[in-house]
């Protein structure tokens, strides 16, 4: 039997870059060491109490050679959590001020090399929020990608977190190419008309839960004007889907054929309350590759999706009307790029539709979920 150190470096470098092997394979070995430590440390992760807050994470890297370093881009102040067997979360540990004194260490030792950070106040006081992004503004030269999740009332209600957040978009404005906020909820405005001045915006992801208020055209109204090399965009909101936010997915954001990917993710509800509004957005968006809209559809909103977007590979789409049965779209030519296709349906699609799917892409997954519940019975096709 071949054994794996058989391998080649680049498989196992593959292999270890797999979430959590690379830090034990760094250990194994003297070679494994030599592949998975660059592999391991490509996005270093803080939790609170860490294990290797005491015995020296910190000391490991200032030992690291200079050359060793050069492979740490990015900054995961992430959260540890503890579950019992049935998967519910029993314990969430809160970073103490050992722990965050040594984030804050490691960020000067490393900050002029981070250019992906990410932070979330689960495990981690908002205090203690302000203060790590305060010292990366001392020793971070640019930020591309950055990702925020806030989640506790208080963190909302901090001044000097909202502060250091709009100090973070208004430094990186110019270099910033992703940005991501998932929130309990909405921002100020303030913060929000200076995320609008990071022109140079490719990716947004943006989820606002447990909110009643509509405030999401609000926001998209603010930024997305400014917004005019946007690629993908990601919105979500556990509420019902509005015409006047879709209206601001084709009038506002300046250019909307520059889309590549495109997530709605809304509660529910009935299609022809905005079925208008989304045929208009998907004219505009006719480079579309990627389209996730979970909300209702109909057979007449199928039929633009399939008509106007020819480079589209993967399409997900909720469909809970009875009358949703895709049998207008048989004299549909879809695009030949077409390779998954997920559909969460209460209705009986109807079998020519496959058949009008297949007749272009020989290579697209079909997956049909028939029920509207999560992990409801699948029918696949190959």
């Amino acid at each position: 039997m071949t054994s794996i150190n058989a391998l080649p470096t680049e498989i196992l470098a593959d292999i270890f870059g797999h979430e959590g092997l690379g830090d034990i394979a760094r250990q194994v070995c003297r070679r494994w060491r030599q592949i998975a430590l660059p592999v391991w440390l490509r996005r270093l992760v803080l939790l609170p109490s860490d294990p290797f807050k005491d015995v020296g994470l910190l000391e490991y890297l200032q030992d690291l050679p200079e050359d060793g370093r050069l492979s740490i881009r990015a900054l995961d102040i992430a959260a540890r959590r503890d579950f019992d067997s049935g998967g519910n979360v029993f314990s969430s540990d809160v970073a103490d001020e050992a722990c965050l004194r040594n984030v804050l260490l490691i960020q000067s030792l490393l900050g002029h090399r981070i250019i992906d950070l990410a932070i979330t106040d689960t495990g981690w006081a908002p205090e203690s929020l302000a203060r790590i992004l305060r010292m990366n503004q001392l020793t971070t030269l640019r930020v591309l990608h950055f990702q925020l999740s806030l989640f506790k009332p208080e963190s909302f209600l901090l001044p000097e977190l909202g502060h250091e957040l709009i100090r973070l978009c208004h430094s990186h404005c110019h270099t910033l190419k992703t940005l991501s906020f998932d929130l309990a909820q909405p921002m100020s405005r303030q913060l929000w008309a200076t995320v609008a001045n990071c022109t140079d915006l490719q990716q947004f992801h943006l989820s606002i839960h447990r909110s009643s208020e509509p405030v999401l055209t609000n926001i998209l109204q603010l930024v997305l004007p400014r917004w005019t090399a946007l690629a993908s965009l990601h919105l979500c909101q556990p509420r019902f889907l509005s015409p006047e936010m879709l209206r601001c997915l084709y009038k506002d954001l300046p250019r909307p054929d520059l889309l590549r990917e495109l997530y709605l993710i809304f509660e529910a509800c009935q299609a022809s309350l905005y079925e208008d509004e989304f045929i208009e957005m998907v004219a505009a968006m006719p480079k579309l590759q990627v389209l996730d809209a979970h909300l209702d559809w109909s057979n007449r909103m199928m039929e633009q999706v399939a008509a106007r977007l020819p480079d589209l590979r993967e399409l997900s789409v909720t469909c809970l009307g009875p009358h949703f049965d895709c049998r207008s779209v048989r004299t549909i030519v879809w695009g030949e790029s077409l390779q998954k296709l997920n559909m969460r349906t209460s209705a009986r699609i109807w079998g020519g539709f496959l058949d009008a799917v297949r007749g272009r892409s020989r290579r697209v997954k079909i997956l049909v979920y028939g029920s509207m519940k999560w992990g409801g019975s699948v029918d696949e096709w190959e």
